[in-house]
């Protein structure tokens, strides 16, 4: 089968249309066709939960790339939504979060394991010391475990709003834990003060202030579905802010760092 049209670039992957009902998501040459195989895995066993995800077809080779059919989504994304019609951005939070608390209230043991995702992303961490890492890590393993799909990246830019329906797409970080381990992640997430470069002094400050009121009421609407308090979800926070350092996104590292100091001192005060 050809290729059809170029739908989105990404930084691993080029997305085509591919037949009827399909896209082609088709990595970039000399990627580990290892990986290819894992992300095939993740969106089958996603997929098989039950969650509202695309289907994930076969494998195929195209051009000397690794590629993988996916069903196609029709639709924009939750982000493209608040961007139009940001009076809406409460009634799209609340949306996001019943959306995330039906995907947590689905299970599997067929994904990589949070503890063991998070464990390893700590211990990658070039900016925490060894004790450091030792102290996160014993704490994490006192946290509840779990088997609820847990989507490791959930934001409005992976929800698409579609004919069928809310859809989310990109399970590539996908894993198996405690839900609100990945409430916490979507909570770092959302608040992060990374934004792309040449952003005018103004369209900052609006987007943090938008962030902050999107997270609230997200947070807001997941604890009164979940019936858990504001402490249950922050609970997490450090296990999380250090596995997000362990992934050297740009522009996070002194934030994620205050964040981690704050919660050593708080466990530190707790334990006394």
């Amino acid at each position: 089968m050809e290729k059809g049209a170029l739908l989105g670039r990404g930084r691993t992957a080029d997305v085509y249309e591919w037949g009827n009902g399909k896209v082609l998501k088709l990595f970039h040459a000399g990627f580990n066709p290892a990986w290819v195989r894992h992300e095939a895995d993740i969106g089958r066993a996603v997929f098989a939960a039950g969650v509202p995800a695309p289907a994930v077809f076969d494998m195929v080779d195209v051009d000397g790339r690794k590629g993988i059919e996916y069903e196609r989504i029709d639709g924009s994304s939750m982000l493209k939504w608040i961007e139009k019609k940001p009076w809406r951005i409460i009634y799209y939070a609340r949306e996001m979060a019943r959306l995330h608390f039906a995907v947590h209230n689905a299970h599997t043991r067929q994904l990589p394991s949070q503890q063991d995702r998070f464990r390893r992303l700590i211990n990658d961490a070039a900016g925490l010391t060894k004790e450091e890492k030792d102290r996160i890590v014993n704490y994490l393993d006192r946290l509840p475990d779990g088997i609820s799909v847990c989507h490791g990246d959930f934001h409005p830019d992976n929800i698409l709003l579609s004919a069928k329906g809310m859809v989310i797409v990109d399970w590539t970080n996908a894993y198996s834990g405690h839900c609100l381990g990945d409430v916490a992640r979507t909570c770092i997430m959302m608040r992060s003060p990374f934004l792309p470069p040449g952003c005018s002094a103004v369209l900052a400050l609006l987007s943090k202030i938008a962030r902050n009121l999107l997270c609230s009421a997200y947070v807001k609407e997941y604890r009164r579905l979940a019936r858990v308090a504001a402490a249950d979800i922050n609970a997490w926070m450090l296990p999380v802010a250090a596995a997000r350092l362990g992934e050297e996104l740009p522009g996070e590292e002194k934030w994620l760092q205050g964040i981690i100091a704050a919660e050593l001192r708080r466990i530190a005060g707790r334990d006394c």
